[in-house]
C-alpha cells in the first residue's frame, strides 16, 4: 500500500457539498455507541496506573467536547466468554451447584465480576458520564452460556464449551435458567448497576465454536421467551430489553422471521441484535425491520481479529481494519440500527487474555 499523503485542509482547494434534509422523513433514534466490559478488558484496565485508569474511561466515556468518544453504550457477559484469563475449562457462572433449579446457591453479590474488575470499570464509565450527561449507561448483558447443569449432556458431559444440537439449553431446566437472568439482573442492581437489556444468547447459531457457547433454533428462543424468560422479566424487571439473535447478519431476517412468526412470543421481543462476521447483509436488516418496525435494531459486536498488528510493513492491514470498522457503523446505521457496540474496550498486546486462544484486537492496547 502507498503511503498516504496528507495535506491540510487549506491546500485541498474549494469544493461544494449539498446536503438534503427531509424533515417529514423519520427514522430510528439512535441509541448510542458503546463497547464490551469482558473480563479480559476490566483484567486490563485493573493493571494500569491510576492515573491510566482515568484515561482509558475518559477517551471512551468523556463528551466529545472533553477528548472523548462519547460512549453512552455498553456491553457484559453475563458469566464467562472467551476473553478471560486460564485454561479451556476455566468457566464461571454465578450457579455453580449443580441440580440448584430453586438458585439457593446462586451468587447475588456478583463477588467474581467485582474481582475481576468488571464492576469497578463499569462504575468508573458511569462516573465520567455523569460529568456531562443525564443519560445513564445502557448496559446489554449477555450469556455465551448458561450454567453446564441447566444445559443438555454432550457425549454424556454437561460443559459451558460443550453444546447439545439443535438447542443446548436443557428443556426441563428453562424456568431455573429465566430466573437466573432475573437474579442477574437484581445481583447487578444491588451493586448500582441498571441493566438496559439482555440479549438470550450469544451468537445463538455458533455449535462449532472453541468456547462457551449454547445454540437455539429461532423456534426454541422463542418458546424459552415466550413461557418463561418473557414472564419472568416483565414481572421482576419490568423495564429491561429484552433482545433476540445475537448474531451475524447474513441469517438475521430468517431467524428475526422465526422469533416473530408466533405473535405471543414476539409480543415479549423488544429488538433484534447482530454482530458483524457475517459481512453487512444490509438487505436483510431492512428486511428486519419491516418485519417489526416497532422494533429495533442494535449492532452488539464486532472485532477484527486475529490478534493485535505491530509490525509497520502490516500498515496497509491497520487501514483495513479501520475502514470495515466505519463501513460497517455506516452501514447499520443507515439500515435501521440504533446503535453499535465495540466488541473489548482495552485488551493486551497479544490480543488477551482469551483462555480459548481466540486473539483479536481492540481500539485500546495495554502494554
Amino acid at each position: 500500500m502507498p503511503p498516504i499523503d496528507l495535506k491540510p485542509l487549506s491546500e485541498l482547494g474549494h469544493s461544494e457539498r449539498h446536503v438534503l434534509l427531509q424533515r417529514r422523513e423519520r427514522h430510528q433514534e439512535i441509541l448510542g455507541f458503546g463497547g464490551a466490559f469482558t473480563e479480559a478488558a476490566a483484567l486490563n484496565w485493573q493493571s494500569l496506573s491510576p492515573s491510566d485508569q482515568r484515561r482509558v474511561i475518559r477517551l471512551y466515556f468523556a463528551s466529545p467536547e472533553d477528548g472523548g468518544l462519547g460512549y453512552t453504550v455498553g456491553r457484559v457477559p453475563i458469566g464467562s466468554c472467551d476473553f478471560g484469563p486460564g485454561g479451556v475449562n476455566r468457566t464461571y457462572s454465578f450457579a455453580e451447584e449443580a441440580g440448584d433449579t430453586h438458585l439457593h446457591h446462586f451468587d447475588d453479590s456478583m463477588q467474581h465480576d467485582v474481582d475481576n474488575g468488571i464492576i469497578p470499570m463499569i462504575h468508573a464509565a458511569m462516573a465520567e458520564l455523569e460529568r456531562w450527561t443525564a443519560d445513564s449507561l445502557s448496559l446489554v448483558a449477555s450469556p455465551w452460556s448458561p450454567p453446564a447443569w441447566m444445559k443438555l449432556p454432550v457425549g454424556g458431559v454437561q460443559s459451558m464449551i460443550r453444546t447439545a444440537q439443535p438447542n443446548g439449553l436443557d428443556p426441563a431446566k428453562q424456568r431455573p435458567y429465566a430466573h437466573y437472568f432475573s437474579r442477574f439482573l437484581s445481583g447487578y442492581a444491588a451493586r448500582g448497576i441498571d441493566v438496559w437489556g439482555v440479549t438470550i444468547q450469544n451468537e445463538a447459531e455458533a455449535a462449532d465454536v472453541g468456547w462457551e457457547k449454547c445454540v437455539y433454533t429461532a423456534d426454541y428462543m422463542a418458546s424459552f421467551v415466550k413461557e418463561h424468560l418473557g414472564p419472568v422479566l416483565r414481572e421482576e424487571h419490568p423495564r429491561v430489553k429484552i433482545i433476540g439473535f445475537d448474531h451475524n447478519k447474513d441469517h438475521v431476517l430468517t431467524y428475526a422471521r422465526g422469533l416473530y412468526a408466533d405473535p405471543a412470543a414476539a409480543h415479549y421481543f423488544d429488538g433484534i441484535g447482530m454482530h458483524w462476521y457475517g459481512g453487512l447483509n444490509t438487505d436483510n436488516l431492512d428486511g428486519t425491520h419491516a418485519l417489526a418496525p416497532d422494533k429495533f435494531l442494535l449492532a452488539t459486536e464486532a472485532c477484527n481479529c486475529p490478534g493485535v498488528i505491530y509490525e509497520a510493513e502490516a500498515a496497509a492491514e491497520w487501514w483495513q481494519r479501520a475502514e470495515h470498522l466505519g463501513m460497517d457503523i455506516l452501514q447499520d446505521l443507515l439500515h435501521w440500527s440504533v446503535g453499535w457496540i465495540d466488541w473489548n474496550l482495552i485488551l493486551d498486546t497479544t490480543g488477551g487474555p482469551n483462555h480459548l486462544g481466540n486473539r483479536c484486537d481492540a481500539n485500546l492496547i495495554a502494554d
